[in-house]
Formats: structure tokens, C-alpha cells, sequence
């Protein structure tokens, strides 16, 4: 219960914070910090590739090295593929004719991110498979991504960064994300392809705490208390080495590794023991959350394609975000309203796969 509640959750809280009005008009925490630094918004979409990750362990659990393999590389590459057709057909929603100008299409994205560092984050696991590999190829992987930042100049908000440059001399510039900084945009993707390495392991973090679960599931309180242990480590370490490497979701910097994955290991312990251990359930939180959890991916993809379509939307001569916060102000309540409008429908386009047990495995 506690697996699927938290994965719901952490899909209606990226819909609501993808879907904002405003930079202007929306709560400060519901917005990613532009550097350094961590908001609410920023813990969100590493909570779902921490659960990602424990979710894996639990599906690989009894599967050879060759299945195992097989189903890393199947289900990354299909992940990898549908967040780049996702933008695609977004874009073909909007203008028709921009459905054959692939010389700007952006070929990264969270879909992209998450189907890559599945697929890498898995191999290894499955191939390593002993807890004292995993954490030895976890420490080289952030260790060795800590000295190019260093040596590299990853560390400034200039198109100068490592990653940017790597990006651009691979991807091209015309295939990237262009952040907003002052009044001006650079050329850097916050899910470049070089940070991509500490994600894999953020994943593979997921896995071993996936494996504490499985490794002790006659003993919930057990389970518990060696997930908050790891969790509160993790935060802990995070925090400290901040003042050397910043906290930095756009870098995805080993502290934001460790701070996120702490919070997220810290809420599943809470949420294992107030559901499975307690059995405190209230419907109006696991039942809604439970309809997110069973097809996540789908419906980040069906909330992704209806925003590019409600824009288009015009109402009394203002587009329907616009025009619907309106009714509550425009404001920032005005910008929360309308994200949880979205997360509503999104719900409601949910409700009857899962009353019908109905799951789309991409």
C-alpha cells in the first residue's frame, strides 16, 4: 500500500507543479529554486525516481541476469522513446506543421532522464547484485562526477558549464532547453546528458532501499527503522557537504542526491508505518493516490499532452489557465486551483483503468 501511495502521490504532485500560471503567480515553494538550493517543487520529481527505483527491485527480485537484462534494456529504450515522442506529438498539437521540424525538437526531458537512468541503474543491479558492488559503483559514480564538476567548471550558470558543452557539442543547441536567467535564456538542459550519471545513481539508491524492504518483510518495524536510519544519514550528508557541493537540482549534484533520496527513503518509512503497519488508510488519500500509482507514467503523459492543449483554449478572450485562476483571483490561489483542476482531470481520466485493474507498462 505504502509503494503504491507513494507513487501516486508523487505523480499528482508533478502535475501540480508543472502546471502553475505563473512564475508571477504561484507560491514560492511550488517553484524550482534557479540554482542552488531546494524548494518542495524540487524534491518532487526525484521522490519518483527514488520509488522508480525500489519499485524495480521489487520486479527484478527473482529474475535471472539474462531476464533481468532483457527487461532493462526493453523497458529503458520504451521509456526513452515515448518521452521523445511525447514532445513531438505536444508540439504537433499546437501547430500541425511543427509535427515535421525536427531540427528543433528536444530530444531531453523527465520521460528521457527517467528511461535512461532505469536502464543503467538496473544493468548494474542486476549484474553487480551484491549490496557492497552496488554501493562501491554508487560512490565512483557521484565521486567521479564530483571531480569533473570541480575540474570542469560545472558549477556556474553559463553556457562555459561542462554540461552545457557536452550538450551542445552532442545534442546541438537547437535540440536543448533554454533556461530563462535575468531577462535573457542560456543554452542549458537540466536534464542534460552528462547528469545523467548522478541519476543513475539516485535509481540504484532506490534499488538497495527496495531491497531493505524485501530483505525484511516478515518485520515491518524492522524495514522501518533501517529505512529512516538510511534516509536520515543521507539527508544529514546532504546538508553537510553543501557548503562544498551545492544542492542543485539543475546539476543534480551528489548532495541533491543525498538530500532527496533521504527525504524520499524518510516519507516511505512514515508512510510504511502509518499504512502497513498501523493500517491507518483513509480513502480520500489512498484511493486517489492508488489511481496515480497504477498507471503513473500514463498519466504524466496525459497530463503533459492536455497542457499543451489548454493553452490553446481561448476563453473570453484570455487562454483558460489564465482565465480560470482568474475566477479565484489570479494569484497564486488562483495558480493552485487551476494545477489541482488539472490533477482532477487527470484522476478522473485514471478512475476507470483502475476500477477495471487496467495497467499500461511502458
Amino acid at each position: 500500500m505504502s509503494l503504491d501511495v507513494m507513487r501516486g502521490l508523487t505523480i499528482a504532485l508533478m502535475i501540480v507543479v508543472n502546471n502553475q500560471v505563473g512564475s508571477g503567480r504561484m507560491y514560492p515553494f511550488l517553484n524550482h529554486v534557479l540554482w542552488d538550493g531546494l524548494s518542495f517543487a524540487d524534491l518532487v520529481f526525484p521522490s519518483f525516481m527514488f520509488i522508480m527505483g525500489v519499485s524495480a527491485a521489487f520486479s527484478m527480485r527473482k529474475m535471472s541476469k539474462r531476464e533481468a537484462t532483457r527487461k532493462s534494456v526493453t523497458r529503458g529504450l520504451k521509456i526513452i522513446l515515448a518521452g521523445v515522442l511525447l514532445t513531438w506529438i505536444a508540439r504537433g498539437l499546437t501547430d500541425v506543421e511543427k509535427l515535421l521540424e525536427f531540427e528543433t525538437l528536444r530530444y531531453t526531458g523527465v520521460l528521457v532522464r527517467l528511461g535512461i537512468c532505469y536502464l543503467f541503474a538496473t544493468l548494474l543491479c542486476a549484474w553487480l547484485r551484491s549490496r557492497r558492488s552496488i554501493l562501491w559503483c554508487i560512490a565512483v559514480l557521484l565521486a567521479g562526477y564530483s571531480v569533473i564538476l570541480f575540474t570542469m567548471n560545472g558549477f556556474v550558470m553559463s553556457e562555459d558549464n561542462i554540461i552545457s558543452v557536452i550538450d551542445r557539442a552532442v545534442i546541438g543547441p537547437e535540440h536543448m532547453y533554454h533556461k530563462h536567467v535575468g531577462d535573457g535564456r542560456i543554452c542549458f538542459d537540466p536534464e542534460g546528458l552528462l547528469s545523467n550519471l548522478p541519476g543513475i545513481a539516485h535509481v540504484m539508491i532506490g534499488i538497495l532501499c527496495g531491497r531493505i524492504i524485501l530483505n525484511n518483510n516478515a518485520n515491518l518495524w524492522k524495514t522501518v527503522g533501517k529505512l529512516a536510519v538510511a534516509g536520515g544519514t543521507m539527508v544529514i550528508c546532504g546538508f553537510f557537504l553543501n557548503p562544498i557541493i551545492p544542492i542543485n537540482k539543475n546539476l543534480w549534484t551528489p548532495t541533491f542526491v543525498f538530500a532527496t533520496c533521504g527525504g524520499a527513503a524518510l516519507l516511505l518509512a512514515i508512510l510504511i508505518w502509518l499504512l502497513d503497519i498501523r493500517k491507518r488508510r483513509p480513502r480520500w488519500l489512498t484511493e486517489p493516490a492508488r489511481v496515480f500509482g497504477m498507471n503513473p507514467l500514463v498519466l504524466y503523459c496525459f497530463s503533459y499532452l492536455l497542457e499543451s492543449v489548454i493553452w490553446e483554449i481561448t476563453v473570453q478572450g484570455q487562454c483558460f489557465p489564465d482565465w480560470f485562476s482568474g475566477l479565484f483571483g489570479g494569484n497564486e490561489i488562483g495558480s493552485l486551483i487551476y494545477s489541482l483542476f488539472l490533477v482532477a482531470v487527470c484522476f478522473l481520466a485514471g478512475l476507470p483503468l483502475y476500477m477495471k485493474k487496467i495497467i499500461i507498462k511502458l
